[in-house]
């Protein structure tokens, strides 16, 4: 990395100037300046009349006025000198875990192969701020072609043009992806980051949602030419939840052509995000086939693991969770996905909710018992070492576990459940557990035992999220269907399984001691 960066960025920082976006807005100011010092016919003389030609180029517009004397814009504008802009700009932004989100290069490079297997001639490349990590040689690598970006942040739109002032093929809007564009143009390739969470106020009332990703992705379909294709990235949501992201995906499915659903290696947004994502192309043209799989990362993304589906028969997938297309010749899945059962949301038919978050300083003796996963066992759970707090009672009422319910491990790669009995203390939930709580449409241990079969397992798992550290978000698994028998059949089952377990426990007692006693015996002769 350039030193020079720390310098100018330790410059403003002794005086008090430290956010992002007033840095990025001092170093737009220097780089407008040098533009505009270029352009003078005569060389200036002095640091007056650089710091005059600066407060002309600069202060009249967005970057307002420049918080220090000549002396200091001097001295800031000689370290600036030798600053790549994108690459300063990465830098500033490269620990922002709240707001700005920024994809690696091998991303950005990937969407360059995408364009090329395309070979489109018109490319639009969303927030593509977002991908300036990589950026320039994407443009390069195209420069027969017409390349748009799009920026809603004004300081990004200042940051583009000034970085790609030099590509006659490229041009930029200062526009938003979230609201229609003002253009009559009509893309072969569009690439879209967009934001992830949040809601848009005021969405135009031809969107399905207010939510900003199913907003973007439908907006930006709407700009594709007759033989175009949009590659998106998306929450994992998109797979399987039910409201917005159903309606989007009835939205693709209907009017465009899914060509291809891709998990992308976790921790590709890091640090900036977690979430678990989905690259998707979907083109304007109607195809034979989708490709579902996963993408890996080995000095650049590649093509992991795929599958080849009829298009017709993933029509007739009830979700696009890659991890149970790619599982579709395990019998039990076959067997679930044809069944004629009636099958129900998960939050349907129960509330679902993540314990609470236990530090090991509140680790202490107390009247409130904290269930763990180490409390949950194969044969139920175990109330005999359980951890304590001090609290109120108030304080934990919402965590507090209550008969009937039913726990989850959350965190590891061990998927344990139980049923929760009423105990003398009240007992709250970590939150390395979910908790299920069922209603009257469904009995605690018939849930319990569909959890624990190996659909059940299966369909847990195609939740996880992470690889050295697996997770399950409860908002997803609310999203799990689960099959909804009356409730005597669902007794009668409970009432089979359970005498069946009994009988299993008992004959494992019964020729546990059977051989403790002969072993007496043969161990008796050795004497």
């Amino acid at each position: 990395m350039n030193p020079s960066i720390n310098l100018f960025i330790n410059s403003f920082a002794v005086r008090g100037i430290t956010s992002r976006e007033q840095l990025l807005n001092e170093m737009l100011r220097v780089k407008l300046t040098a533009r505009a010092v270029k352009s003078q016919e005569k060389p200036l003389q002095d640091g007056e009349q650089l710091f005059e030609l600066m407060k002309q180029s600069t202060e009249s517009t967005i970057l307002g006025y420049f918080p220090g004397d000549r002396d200091f814009f001097s001295t800031i504008y000689k370290v600036a000198e030798g600053i790549d802009l994108i690459e300063y700009t990465l830098k500033l932004y490269q620990n922002d875990r709240f707001g700005q989100i920024f994809s690696p290069a091998y991303l950005t490079e990937y969407i360059s192969s995408l364009i090329d297997e395309a070979r489109s001639q018109s490319i639009l490349i969303a927030e593509a701020e977002k991908s300036l990590s990589g950026l320039k040689g994407l443009v390069e690598k195209h420069q027969s072609s017409n390349i748009t970006f799009t920026t809603s942040n004004v300081l990004m739109f200042m940051l583009l043009k000034l970085g790609f002032e030099d590509y006659d093929n490229v041009t930029i809007l200062n526009q938003s992806i979230y609201q229609e564009l003002l253009v009559d143009a009509r893309f072969d390739f569009i690439y879209a980051l967009p934001d992830f969470g949040g809601k848009i106020e005021a969405v135009n009332h031809k969107f399905i949602s207010s939510r900003p990703d199913v907003v973007a992705t439908q907006n930006l379909l709407g700009y594709l030419s007759d033989r175009g294709t949009l590659v998106t990235v998306l929450p994992v949501k998109i797979a399987f939840a039910s409201g917005s992201e159903a309606k989007l995906r009835e939205h693709i499915m209907t009017h465009y052509q899914l060509e291809g659903i891709y998990s992308l290696p976790e921790g590709t947004f890091k640090p900036y995000t977690a979430i678990k994502t989905y690259l998707l192309k979907i083109g304007a043209v109607k195809k034979e086939n989708v490709s579902v799989g996963y993408l890996g990362y080995d000095n650049g993304l590649y093509v992991d693991k795929v599958k080849v589906v009829g298009s017709k028969d993933f029509a007739a997938q009830e979700d696009w969770r890659i991890e149970l297309i790619l599982e579709d010749d395990d019998e039990h899945i076959r067997k679930y996905k044809t069944s004629t059962i009636e099958r129900v949301k998960l939050h349907e038919v129960a509330e679902v909710f993540r314990g609470k978050s236990i530090l090991k300083k509140d680790i202490k003796p107390g009247k409130i018992l904290v269930l763990n996963i180490s409390n949950i066992t194969d044969t139920g759970i175990d109330y005999s070492n359980m951890d304590s707090i001090d609290e109120e009672e108030r304080k934990i009422k919402r965590y507090e576990l209550i008969d009937g319910d039913i726990v989850l491990s959350c965190r590891g790669s061990a998927i344990k459940t139980g049923v929760y009995r009423k105990q003398k203390n009240i007992v709250i939930a970590s939150a390395n557990v979910i908790v299920i709580r069922p209603n009257n449409r469904v009995l605690s241990n018939y849930l319990k035992i569909f959890l624990e079969s190996p659909v059940g397992i299966a369909l847990i798992k195609s939740f996880q999220r992470g690889t050295t550290i697996v997770n399950i978000n409860h908002t997803d698994i609310m999203e799990m269907e689960i099959p909804l028998l009356d409730i005597e059949e669902q007794k009668e089952l409970v009432t089979h399984y359970e005498a069946e377990s009994t009988l299993y426990r008992e004959t494992i007692r019964k020729a546990e001691e059977r051989f403790a006693a002969e072993k007496e015996k043969i161990y008796e002769r050795l004497l």
